[in-house]
């Protein structure tokens, strides 16, 4: 009974992907290809995002050692 919603959001799922993997090949150049020029973009650009991942990952561990504890 749900096979067919299933198929049906796989089948989407994969013609949206084809279709932007077709639509982006070759218009991105990457401006630096160091680890250098990485740690750069990384710590200065893109330094919000980066602090709120490590926010995400942090609260995710405490809550895998919540879920993990035994009631005792």
């Amino acid at each position: 009974m749900n096979k067919i919603p299933a198929s049906i959001s796989a089948i989407l799922f994969f013609i949206v992907m084809a279709v932007s993997v077709v639509s982006i090949s070759g218009t991105y150049v990457p401006t630096q290809q160091s680890i250098t020029g990485i740690s750069k973009e990384l710590f200065s650009t893109y330094i919000i995002p980066f602090e709120l991942l490590s926010v995400v990952l942090v609260a995710g561990i405490i809550g895998m050692f919540h879920t993990a504890e035994d009631d005792e």
